[in-house]
């Protein structure tokens, strides 16, 4: 998914005073760790944490969201910039499932969107699988859109948007597409 634009970035979502924004630091890595085996259902340990976002992979900041249970969510700012030169990639965007539905998800992905623009850049990417309408709908809420790179990828974007659709996210609502088509 690709944000063409990051000039007009939607309003932060509100959520409860019991959670802070903020940097992770290498202490976190252990939190972090068990979050991501949470969020994503591999296993992730602390050295695994420090070598995928270590600045050597191309990572700038990882931010997260903390209560007083600790890590909660996060998210990745990162330069691909081989792949995508004019782009930040938003990287390992989770939540514990405990947590899912407040929105933490966002928060966290629009602090990355909001880093990409301190650093002058004005678009942004990410890959999602297919399975997360909850992430898909989060992306198209901030402005994302597909960006299918083959026709099976339209066909299967096509799937996506009928089904967020079905949920209560119509695909008409998809930004910079007629009617939810995607080119």
């Amino acid at each position: 998914m690709r944000l063409p634009e990051l000039s007009d970035l939607p309003p932060a979502p509100p959520h409860e005073p019991c959670y802070a924004l903020r940097t992770a630091v290498p202490a976190d890595h252990g939190q972090l760790a068990e979050l991501l085996s949470e969020a994503f259902g591999d296993r992730w340990d602390a050295k695994r944490v420090a070598a995928e976002f270590s600045p050597d992979n191309g990572v700038e900041a990882t931010y997260l969201v903390v209560s007083p249970a600790g890590v909660v969510a996060t998210a990745s700012a990162r330069r691909l910039p081989d792949l995508y030169p004019e782009a930040g990639y938003v990287h390992y965007v989770g939540a514990r499932v405990s947590e899912r539905g407040r929105r933490l998800g966002e928060v966290v992905t629009r602090r990355v969107l909001v880093h990409f623009v301190a650093a002058g850049l004005d678009q942004a990417v990410l890959e999602t699988d297919d399975f997360r309408l909850p992430a898909v709908r989060t992306y198209l809420r901030l402005g994302f859109v597909p960006e299918p790179r083959t026709p099976g990828d339209a066909r299967r974007w096509s799937k996506v948007l009928r089904n967020l659709a079905r949920t209560g996210e119509g695909a008409a609502k998809v930004p910079g597409t007629a009617a939810g088509a995607s080119s």
